[in-house]
């Protein structure tokens, strides 16, 4: 007979937490492979095909930054409450919210010459994001509520309050819930490769930015102290209340951004599918690249892959789209499994 004995690690080198990251990885993707062998399709064969069609052709190349610019924002927006120790799962919900606010704009508000248009959507869209993830950080503040409940249950208000909308005063003239399609003013330019946009440039910039703020700023102290210790926090006379409701702001404001990306970029209108999971898929992206911001590039296009070489799987291997969902989940179990053997030396001693 054996026990497991789990003991401290006093410290863990970036080399070793990235060895123990990409076995996770490797280890989420044999299981995917056999959940596709499952399904009677070659697993091997399944993969070259997510790679090929992914990064196989110009178009296959565009379609993938294209899903990978909500996630660079989604990414960042949960990077910078983990930071601090939050957890907001509400991305998704911040994201329809900054829609929905933006459209708001689109359908009432007077058509102005296009930079000032989008100007206004974009900074629409990253206030929206904000007041919806106001709500949990004033529940947690003034009532401690736990933010994970909060959050991820604000998902589901925002989407109802979207479809509100879709389904009565911006119903389309066919009777399809979705909007009337957006002027040219209130539209992305596109960058000369497919429909790549230029969120993907706004996403970068902001990548840049946050990586300034949080290391080599004074608020990006706070954040980082706040999140490694409260106690040395509330010593070094940071006001934590104040601390965690700036954080919430600043991610939903992240997340508000994705959701303007879409609408604003992609699809020229609000309706119910503008997000395939963008917001929950970014707690991996985020937890993958350990919250750095330059990282969370590298995962959100290494999930976007994925993301798109399910779609193919889908049409060209007859596989349920569950597939791609199903090896994301098993990303993220691994990934957090793997903090385990970053934080302890297991150890199996006979008795």
């Amino acid at each position: 007979m054996f026990k497991i004995k789990l003991e401290q690690k006093k410290r863990v080198s970036s080399r070793e937490e990235l060895v123990i990251t990409l076995t996770a990885i490797a280890i989420a993707l044999v299981l995917a492979g056999i959940f596709i062998a499952f399904n009677g399709v070659n697993p091997f064969e399944a993969f070259w095909k997510v790679v090929t069609s992914a990064l196989g052709s110009p178009y296959g190349i565009s379609e993938t930054i294209v899903k990978s610019i909500p996630l660079i924002f989604t990414g960042l927006a949960v990077a910078i409450a983990l930071n601090s120790k939050l957890w907001n799962i509400g991305a998704e919900g911040q994201l329809f919210f900054g829609a929905t606010f933006a459209t708001a704009f689109i359908m009432y508000g007077p058509v102005l010459p296009k930079p000032l248009e989008l100007t206004v959507i974009i900074i629409l869209g990253a206030v929206g994001g904000a007041l919806w993830a106001s709500i949990p950080a004033l529940l947690k503040i003034k009532f401690k509520m736990n933010e994970v409940i909060s959050t991820l249950l604000l998902n589901y208000v925002a989407i109802n309050i979207a479809d509100y909308f879709l389904f009565g005063p911006w119903k389309g003239k066919d009777n399809f819930p979705y909007t009337p399609e957006f002027p040219e003013q209130a539209r992305m330019h596109r960058l000369g490769l497919g429909r790549v946009h230029l969120g993907l440039i706004i996403a970068l910039v902001l990548v840049v930015l946050l990586f300034i703020i949080l290391y080599y700023t004074k608020i990006g102290y706070k954040l980082r102290l706040t999140g490694s210790s409260l106690k040395a926090a509330k010593y070094a006379g940071i006001n934590i209340k104040s601390t965690m409701f700036l954080v919430f702001l600043i991610s939903g404001a992240l997340a508000g951004l994705a959701g303007v990306a879409q609408i604003s970029g992609i699809e020229y209108k609000l309706h119910q599918h503008i997000s395939s999971g963008y917001g929950y898929t970014g707690i991996i992206v985020a937890w993958l690249a350990r919250s750095n911001p330059f990282i969370i590039v590298i995962f959100a296009l290494f999930l976007s892959v994925l993301l798109k070489g399910a779609d193919s799987l889908q049409i060209a291997m007859h596989l349920p789209a569950a597939v791609g969902v199903v090896t994301q989940s098993l990303i993220l179990f691994a990934i957090l499994g793997s903090e385990l053997f970053k934080n302890f030396n297991v150890k199996f001693i006979r008795r």
